[in-house]
Formats: C-alpha cells, structure tokens, sequence
C-alpha cells in the first residue's frame, strides 16, 4: 500500500501494470474502498499495458479522515439537507476531485483516462468539466449528472453498527441492487463487507461523503461543458440509479456515448469485470486513434 499527500489529507492508492500504454485511474464510489473493485476489472487494463490506478477516496479505506466533523455537527447537517436546505459541506465533490488531481501531480503524471463509478462517476464528470487538460477520456459507470432528491439522505445515511450489521447490510444491498445474473453468493458478499470493515469502518466518513453529494450545484450546466471524449455506461437492471438518469448525463455531454449493458445492477461482480472492462478500454482505444 502507498500513500500520498495530496495537501488537504493523504491518500491510500495501489497501482498495477507497466504503464506502457498510460494511465488508467479508478475512481470508487460512495463509502466503497479500493478492495471493492474486482480484480478480472482492473487487471484487464493493468495487462493491456495501462498503469491501473486504485485508491481510497478521503474519508474511505486507508485514505484520511475528517473526523473533527462528526457525531451531532453531522447530524446537524443531515437534517439541514432533508429539509431543502443548503449547507457548507465538510469538503465538496470537487474537493474529491483535487484530490485526484493532486494524486496525479505526486505521481508525476499529465494526463490520465479517468473512470468513476457511482459517485466516482460524479468525480469523473467534475474533472472532465473543470480539469480537461489532465483527462484524455472519460466513462462515468452507474452514475447521473442531476443533484439527489435530497429527501433520500435519511435511507442513504450510516448508523454506527456492530461488525456483523455491517457485514449484513452488505448482503442485503447485493441482493437487492446488486446484477443478480453475475451473483456470487451470500457467502462472497460476506468476505467483501468482512474484509472492508477490518480494513476500515468509518460511518462518519460515509455520511460526509453524502454531504458532499448532496452539496453539489449547477450539475447539468457543469456536465453540459465537458469536451473531453465521454463513455457512458450503466445497468439495464439498476435499481438504484435509473438508467434514465445516464441517458441523460450522455445527452448533455456533446458526442458522448451510452452504453445500456444487459443484466447489470448497482455494483460490479467478478463475472462481469473482465467484459465491463472490455467496453471501457474500447472507448480508451478508440480516443487513443483519433488523438493518433
């Protein structure tokens, strides 16, 4: 594991591949680590020749936290932002994309492909639209572009939990928004949420990136400025972000793709890593010819 300062906290990251072909980075979503991400994904491009980048969003992981804003400063805020209220968020969902940015200045690298899922598709958009010069192409996974009803904030927020409620509720949400003809079983949604916990259990961190997502503004304008080449992909069986929500995300964004994949739910399980990846290193390949 290596880690890097960034200024505003350091940042946990893991990297595979020679890089031969460039840079990949991997952005997770929200209260997911880098240990989420299924290996048949990632090393798809690590054996194209791509540095494959792998990292713990702040407040995530090994990643730092914020935990001088908590307890009932949070809940607090919670209740500001059901009620249609704005807040002044601990950080904001371009402070989650400086990070990145500076990841990539520590790492002495120009330019990248960015791909986030879920909120990391929120991040990747945010890049695309204020950080081009540093994104030469752009696929935002199971992802949408418009602000979040903020009444969901009460069904989305964490509550401090033993190890075994943790690991329960992980089952429970692969069962219910997971891509139910890739499942792997009960059993494997065990060791993931077993091995995240161990690896870092941060409620808090959790609910202040919600506060982050919820804080952000002017979406669409913002999206509607990307200029960088843009694949947009999600599930025709999620349950948790309609596909409708990227259809439109690639209709702001002029001459971006969408890319409808059957049978695909909210998350992405070994058994559809490798093809995922496939459909990502084709809009890479693809953005690598006409800049050729």
């Amino acid at each position: 594991m290596n880690t890097i300062q960034t200024g505003q906290v350091e940042i946990a990251y893991e990297t595979s591949g020679s890089g031969e072909a460039g840079v990949v980075i991997l952005i997770r979503g929200q209260r997911t680590q880098l240990i989420h991400w299924p290996e048949s994904f990632y090393q798809a491009f690590a054996t194209e020749g791509f540095l494959t980048i792998r990292f713990d969003n702040r407040d995530t992981g090994l990643s730092g936290k914020f935990d001088h804003i908590a307890g009932p400063e949070l809940e607090a805020l919670k209740r500001r932002i059901a009620a249609g209220e704005e807040i002044d968020p601990p950080y904001t969902v371009e402070d989650l994309a400086l990070d990145i940015v500076a990841l990539m200045d520590g790492l002495d690298i120009d330019t990248a492909h960015i791909v986030g899922i879920s909120m990391g598709g929120f991040i990747a958009q945010l890049m695309a639209a204020k950080y081009p010069s540093r994104v030469l192409s752009m696929t935002s996974i199971m992802s949408g572009s418009g602000p979040v009803d903020p009444t969901l904030i009460d069904a989305l927020w964490s509550v401090p939990g033993s190890r075994e409620a943790f690991i329960q509720e992980w089952v429970e949400y692969i069962r219910q928004f997971g891509s139910k003809k890739y499942f792997e079983g009960d059993d494997y949604s065990r060791r993931i949420a077993a091995a995240a916990f161990d690896r870092c259990y941060s409620p808090d961190g959790a609910n202040r990136q919600l506060l982050a997502i919820f804080s952000r503004e002017h979406t669409r304008d913002l999206v509607r400025t990307i200029s960088v080449p843009t694949l947009v992909v999600h599930g025709a069986d999620d349950l948790l972000i309609p596909p409708a929500k990227a259809k439109e995300t690639a209709e702001l964004i002029p001459g971006a793709r969408f890319q409808l994949i059957d049978d695909m739910g909210h998350d992405i399980p070994p058994g559809l890593g490798k093809s995922l990846a496939e459909i990502v290193l084709t809009h890479i390949r693809s953005t690598s010819n006409r800049t050729a």
